[in-house]
């Protein structure tokens, strides 16, 4: 639902404009100056929270901004499972969140360690069968955060290629706004999702090694979780536990080829790795945004949002946002404290953040011990909502060109 009386409303940006999506922190950094509430007639119109403070109290308040109606502008297909917990709102969204906690706990998540760092060091070999031309995309990212969320899931290689293929397919559609192979292959996704949950319900795997079979081994203490809900807690893991590390490691493989001084932090200082690593979630937040509807008519940083009306959260936005990040806009491998957002913030922040330290620990090494590390093409760059680079060709040689 648009906002009432849209016609009168001054349009302040537009996320799919060629000037937007060439650098979208600096027209976030414009909009944080000229309009931090920012109105886009896109797609129905829309209201986009560019300031910190804004989306943290919008994170925080689901009385006023609830998730349940929307969570991404254009909307993706609403048919079929839906994302648990992502499209519930508390007290509902904890249910789930308390099952899934310990599945991503960081002591259970560093039991995936030796596996990643083999898969990590498999697929680097691949890259350096053509050290000149390596896709770093197609080759290496895609395939391990693949494999990682398999790991997590506990997927055989079968299923965890099957919705690697799918899951690519699925947001490629979604970004070029074709609604009818998105629904159609959204759908696929959830077949795939629903066929997985009934086959852990048909004979139980380890409940320490399948998310599934733990969730239906350690039910709820209310009741226990129905298929149509497992498989809803699993569908939302398929696609974001997939695609966006991948661009979010594709951002890290480009911004060390592009910063060979921050590689040799990375390489030399151990003191640096933790804030180093903190610094590229803020940086290159690889979810721009998601988005709520506002509950009833509200008000948030001066701006009256009517009732019906969806609200981006732009995480991206905010993590550079000059009232809370000395020199925002600047990269600094040592800043402390950081108090970025790129998971999120409140009761549906992302559960994968140890996960995604772990991998990005992992890749970062990789980069480190390669004999040279140089960009080999022009990347290519997400558009809205995601953020970051989707495709990207290295130079591993040992000299640069």
């Amino acid at each position: 639902m648009a906002a009432d009386k849209d016609d009168e409303l001054t349009e302040d940006w537009d996320p799919s404009d060629p000037r937007s999506m060439a650098d979208y922190p600096a027209i976030h950094e414009e909009m944080r100056a000229h309009a931090p509430v920012a109105w886009s007639g896109k797609w129905g119109g829309f209201f986009t929270l560019m300031a910190y403070a804004d989306v943290v109290e919008a994170s925080r308040d689901p009385e006023r901004f609830t998730a349940s109606r929307m969570t991404v502008i254009p909307a993706s297909p609403r048919k079929g499972l839906p994302r648990l917990p992502l499209q519930k709102d508390p007290p509902e969204s904890e249910r789930y969140r308390k099952g899934l906690n310990p599945f991503f706990r960081e002591n259970r998540i560093r039991r995936f360690e030796p596996d990643l760092h083999r898969i990590a060091d498999e697929l680097f070999d691949v890259l350096m069968q053509t050290p000149d031309r390596a896709d770093f995309s197609g080759q290496f990212a895609g395939p391990f955060t693949q494999q990682a969320l398999g790991l997590l899931l506990g997927l055989d290689d079968h299923e965890t290629k099957e919705i690697g293929q799918l899951s690519h397919a699925y947001v490629e559609a979604v970004q070029k706004e074709d609604i009818a192979s998105a629904g159609a292959l959204s759908q696929k996704v959830d077949g795939f999702a629903i066929d997985l949950v009934a086959d852990r319900m048909r004979e139980l795997r380890n409940p320490q090694e399948d998310i599934v079979s733990g969730l239906l081994d350690t039910p709820p203490p209310d009741r226990p979780f129905d298929a149509e809900e497992l498989a809803g807690m699993v569908r939302l893991m398929l696609i974001g536990g997939h695609i966006v590390p991948r661009n979010f490691l594709c951002s890290v493989a480009w911004h060390m080829a592009s910063h060979p001084e921050h590689l040799a932090r990375w390489r030399n200082d151990p003191l640096v790795k933790k804030t180093l690593i903190d610094e590229l979630f803020r940086f290159y937040s690889a979810n721009q945004a998601l988005v709520r509807v506002a509950t009833r008519d509200t008000e948030i940083g001066g701006r009256q949002i009517p009732s019906g009306c969806p609200v981006a959260l732009n995480f991206l936005s905010a993590n550079r946002d000059e009232t809370e990040f000395d020199r925002p806009m600047e990269f600094l491998p040592d800043r402390s404290p950081n108090r970025h957002i790129a998971f999120g913030i409140g009761p549906h922040m992302c559960l994968g953040l140890s996960l995604a330290k772990l991998e990005t620990r992992i890749v970062l090494d990789c980069l480190a011990a390669a004999p040279g590390l140089a960009v080999a093409d022009t990347p290519k760059w997400a558009k809205w909502t995601e953020y970051g680079v989707t495709a990207l060709t290295l130079d591993l040689r040992s000299k640069k060109r």
